[in-house]
């Protein structure tokens, strides 16, 4: 398990935030009810996996971040920023692939919790997750030297960059 996945999810839960307000602020979606509605879920999600402790169940992380997935997924994003969207969409992806990589393994009846059990499932959830943010980010290189939250607003400040948004996107 990782050392401190709370906190690990948590802060990089907390770097998606401005970019999220970047986004609906630069589409002229913050105010209105579907902006509304993304900030709320977003909310909702944050405080869950505040409270969450790693190494305990997770369902009910899992699913507000799923809700926010789905509510933001809704939004009526113009196609010009959807390279911005992909990487506010991969850094969930990643939050997901902590939180469900720090809670205990899904177990068949026959089995019991043992330290394999829960390596194996690490592995497959990092694998699934990797693939996840590459269909999302093409080309994203994950760095065990720089932390999740780094690398997220990396991305996108470079993709900002790279796609000559305005300044008010790019991240603090």
């Amino acid at each position: 398990m990782c050392k401190n996945a709370t906190a690990t999810a948590a802060s990089l839960m907390e770097a998606i935030e401005p970019t999220i307000k970047a986004l609906l602020t630069q589409t002229s979606l913050l105010n209105t009810p579907e902006g509304v509605a993304a900030i709320n879920a977003y909310n909702a999600a944050l405080v869950a996996l505040q409270n969450w402790q790693s190494g305990t169940d997770a369902q009910n992380v899992l699913q507000l971040l799923a809700a926010f997935q789905a509510v933001f997924n809704t939004l009526p994003l113009p196609t010009s920023v959807q390279v911005l969207t992909n990487i506010i969409l991969a850094g969930v992806e990643t939050v997901i692939g902590v939180v469900t990589a720090n809670s205990p393994a899904p177990l068949s009846s026959a089995e019991e919790i043992h330290s394999e059990v829960q390596a194996s499932h690490q592995v497959s959830v990092a694998i699934e997750t990797a693939a996840r943010v590459q269909v999302l980010v093409p080309g994203f290189k994950r760095s065990i030297f720089h932390s999740p939250e780094y690398q997220f607003k990396k991305t996108w400040n470079d993709a900002v960059t790279a796609g000559s948004f305005s300044l008010s996107m790019h991240q603090v």
